[in-house]
């Protein structure tokens, strides 16, 4: 990260740019108001040990912007943890899938209820995959 993306974070961050900031998959979201007054969702987290940062404005190429600095900044202030996690690739899904296969039925239910619990985002997928076969 060069002085100028640590520049421009700082000045996002210290102007009040920085909005809805939460945790999400390992990382932390947020949107950000640039200083033309456009919205950008921004999500920063460790991926396979580099911080990575998403955002949808025309620097998205890089692997940060500014309004992913600070997102990162507002994170770090704010005490927010990262947790570090690995892409997956089509393997790793074929050998969950064969390892799943392997499980009882109650064991399979069990598994998915505790995960749900866990991670409201796949509680999210879980609600909404029944509410379509329910069509």
């Amino acid at each position: 990260m060069g002085p100028d993306l640590a520049r421009i974070g700082r000045e996002h961050l210290d102007q009040g740019r920085v909005f809805e900031l939460g945790e999400d998959d390992g990382g932390v979201v947020a949107t950000v108001l640039d200083s033309g007054r456009r919205e950008y969702d921004v999500w920063v987290g460790v991926v396979n040990g580099q911080l990575t940062g998403e955002c949808d404005c025309k620097q998205a190429e890089a692997s940060l912007c500014g309004h992913a600095v600070a997102v990162t900044l507002a994170a770090l202030e704010d005490g927010i943890p990262f947790t570090s996690v690995t892409e997956q690739d089509d393997d790793d899904e074929d050998r969950f899938a064969e390892l799943a296969a392997g499980l009882t039925f109650d064991q399979l239910v069990d598994l998915v209820a505790r995960q749900a619990v866990a991670d409201p985002d796949f509680a999210d997928e879980l609600i909404a995959l029944t509410e379509d076969d329910e069509d």
